[in-house]
């Protein structure tokens, strides 16, 4: 994720619209951005192969495609980018199945003046810097399950460690089998989130500063994604 200078790709074919956006984001965005723009999916596949943009911004409604098929697309081609829908007001249940299929976040184009477009692309550059840094990481669970499904995973645990947990307490509260709490216990031993200590012949885990830290991050990013 490139830091300093935003990469976004706006796919909308309505001029007033990508205007509109235009000039709420000058206006609220604070970060640096580079914004292109395609007004079909043809030209937008283009441009997102040949590219490596940070955020694709996507109108559901395209002359040529919908939002989902456009996300299906993605998908069989192995295209992994951060999606935030546009979508127009009352089609909230095109919203979440959207949700559903995995963008990051949506947006109705009553809100494309307002501050609402400029934290969304926030918060989206934040959480996928966030599972980056950790992409090496989650090697380790050995594709155990989705990075967010991990990350509740991992919260769960640490929260339940912080006053020191028997693996049988973990077990109830992460609701998870003894063969797979022993490889997030694993990964939280040894990066140093968790501590192991015997108590009375008993293995006792504790969330450790670090791993106070972590939890920190994780509910930082679960309350922007409110």
């Amino acid at each position: 994720m490139n830091e300093i200078n935003i990469k976004i790709l706006f796919l909308e074919d309505n001029d007033d619209d990508y205007s509109l956006a235009q000039h709420s984001l000058k206006k609220n965005m604070t970060l640096a951005i580079t914004v292109e723009r395609a007004s079909n999916w043809q030209t937008g596949f283009t441009l997102v192969q040949n590219n490596n943009f940070d955020v694709l911004i996507l109108d559901y409604m395209l002359p040529d495609r919908n939002g989902l098929e456009i996300i299906e697309l993605l998908k069989k081609e192995n295209i992994n980018i951060p999606i935030i829908m546009l979508t127009g007001a009352g089609d909230e249940k095109i919203a979440v199945e959207a949700m559903k299929e995995g963008v990051a976040d949506y947006i109705t184009k009553d809100e494309l003046s307002t501050r609402k477009l400029s934290e969304s692309i926030k918060k989206v550059v934040d959480f996928n810097s966030f599972l980056k840094k950790w992409d090496k990481k989650f090697i380790e669970l050995g594709g155990l399950s989705k990075k967010r499904d991990a990350f509740t995973i991992i919260g769960l645990a640490l929260t339940a460690s912080c006053n020191g947990v028997h693996k049988t307490k973990l077990i109830y509260t992460t609701n998870l089998n003894s063969e797979t709490i022993k490889k997030y216990l694993v990964f939280l031993l040894n990066n140093d989130f968790l501590s192991k200590q015997d108590i009375n012949g008993k293995e006792i885990y504790k969330t450790t500063e670090k791993g106070m830290l972590m939890l920190k991050q994780l509910h930082d990013i679960k309350n922007n994604f409110k």
